[in-house]
């Protein structure tokens, strides 16, 4: 399964309503709270994140069941690495180019 989950845009600024990822020094929203499904990133200065491109342009977000199995012979730019208890995340960049999350729940 894979399943189109949100677009992560990066802000300069924090934005009010954002949640902190203590793991990879990100403040986040909640896309399911906007009407467009987008995630706003902050990064923090000392985020080990803050010099990939991850933290320097937009992504694409896709829920998948199984990470691990649908990366294999991906090379990531982030990850796979547990975000908090029950989300797993990498990233890449996909055949396009586009910079790509996928995300496991549970």
């Amino acid at each position: 399964m894979k399943k189109f989950a949100h677009f992560g845009a990066v802000l300069k600024e924090k934005k009010e309503g954002m949640n902190f990822l203590e793991a990879i020094g990100v403040w986040a929203t909640n896309p399911d709270d906007d009407p467009n499904l987008i995630e706003w990133l902050y990064f923090e200065p000392d985020s080990p994140m803050k010099d990939t491109l991850v933290a320097k342009t937009g992504h694409i977000a896709y829920i998948v069941d199984e990470i691990d199995a649908k990366l294999e012979g991906v090379e990531c730019c982030w990850g796979p690495m547990d975000v908090c208890p029950g989300v797993r995340i990498a990233f890449f960049t996909d055949e396009l180019g586009v910079l790509t999350e996928y995300c496991q729940l549970g």
